[in-house]
C-alpha cells in the first residue's frame, strides 16, 4: 500500500501509536474487528465473552490507557445496541440499511474510454 501523504510517511515509516490514533480511526477498527467476530467466531460463547469481557475492560484499563475515545467503538465491539449508540459514532448501523448499495451489474467501460497504459521499457 503505498504511503504517500499519509501519517507513516511523515513520521518516517515508523509505525503508528495506539494513543495517536484519532476517532474515527478507533472506530473502524473496532467495527471491522466486530465484523471479523461475528464472521469467524460466530458462537455464543465467543460473543458472550466479547459482550461481558469489553465493559469491563473499559471501566478497569481501557479509559485509563486510551481515554474516552474508545468507549463506543468498544461498547459496538461489545454488541451494545446500535440505537444506545446513535450520535456517538460516526458510522450509523442502527436502521439496518447501509448507505451505499453496491449494484447488481456494471458494465465495462468501452475500449476508447480506457486510460492509456504507457509501454514498458
Amino acid at each position: 500500500m503505498p504511503l504517500e501523504e499519509t501519517r507513516l510517511e511523515r513520521r518516517g515509516h515508523q509505525s503508528q501509536k495506539l494513543v495517536e490514533l484519532t476517532d474515527l480511526q478507533w472506530e473502524f477498527f473496532f467495527t471491522c474487528w466486530r465484523y471479523n467476530l461475528d464472521f469467524f467466531r460466530n458462537t455464543r460463547k465467543v460473543h458472550w465473552g466479547f459482550n461481558l469481557g469489553i465493559p469491563l475492560y473499559y471501566y478497569s484499563l481501557g479509559r485509563k490507557l486510551f481515554g474516552q475515545q474508545v468507549k463506543y467503538p468498544l461498547f459496538r465491539l461489545a454488541h451494545i445496541p446500535e440505537r444506545l449508540l446513535r450520535g456517538k459514532l460516526y458510522l450509523d448501523l442502527a436502521n439496518g440499511k447501509p448507505k451505499y448499495s453496491v449494484p447488481e451489474r456494471v458494465e465495462v467501460p468501452s475500449h476508447d474510454m480506457r486510460p492509456i497504459m504507457p509501454e514498458a521499457y
